[in-house]
């Protein structure tokens, strides 16, 4: 186990510091994702599509996210519960207030509806050819996800640089696969 914490630790560095020449070099690389999303993964018209708002040098899933609204898609945006618990997700539109969070996340009010995402966007450190995300390490999409599935079908579509992807990232039992991917320069889906 503290292996698998280390290894995941000298990883999440590299990618981070990957991440961060990508955004630098691709500022409008958000643009293209719009462009390789999967057609027959696109939300049809009353499905509920979660994104978020990127941190720095995060790709930016605005122009996606936009996109989905245009077809006519319900957005929302995750909002953090506290240490050791799932997200909760609320109704967001582009121009909506966002408040500043643990973390420095832009988060929807307490006054916006809650909603159950059908699919979700979801930002990363790094992913491997197996679908397998890394995060920052303190497990907040992998508890969501965890719960989202077991109460239903949803879609986990990851957004990244194609600098995030690597061969293999050490996997641990709680850790939610994602069911595609998608860079600004192509699509995946995994099996």
């Amino acid at each position: 186990m503290t292996e698998t914490i280390d290894a995941k630790a000298v990883l999440r560095r590299r990618l981070i510091a990957d991440r961060i020449a990508a955004s630098a070099a691709r500022p409008d690389a958000g643009a293209r994702l719009v462009d390789h999303f999967a057609p027959n993964w696109r939300p049809q018209a009353g499905m509920v599509v979660a994104g978020y708002h990127p941190l720095p040098h995060e790709i930016d899933p605005g122009p996606l996210m936009q996109s989905f609204s245009a077809l006519g898609a319900q957005l929302c945006l995750p909002v953090m519960q506290g240490r050791d618990r799932p997200l909760v997700f609320r109704c967001w539109r582009p121009g909506d207030t966002l408040e500043a969070r643990g973390f420095g996340v832009q988060e929807p009010t307490d006054r916006a509806p809650e909603a159950v995402p059908d699919l979700v966007l979801v930002p990363l450190v790094g992913v491997d050819r197996r679908g397998v995300r890394l995060g920052f390490g303190a497990g907040y999409y992998d508890r969501t996800l965890a719960r989202l599935r077991k109460a239903g079908e949803v879609r986990v579509v990851g957004l990244a640089y194609p600098e995030q992807c690597v061969d293999r990232l050490p996997c641990e039992d709680h850790d939610e696969r994602l069911d595609a991917l998608v860079t600004d320069e192509g699509w995946q889906a995994f099996a």
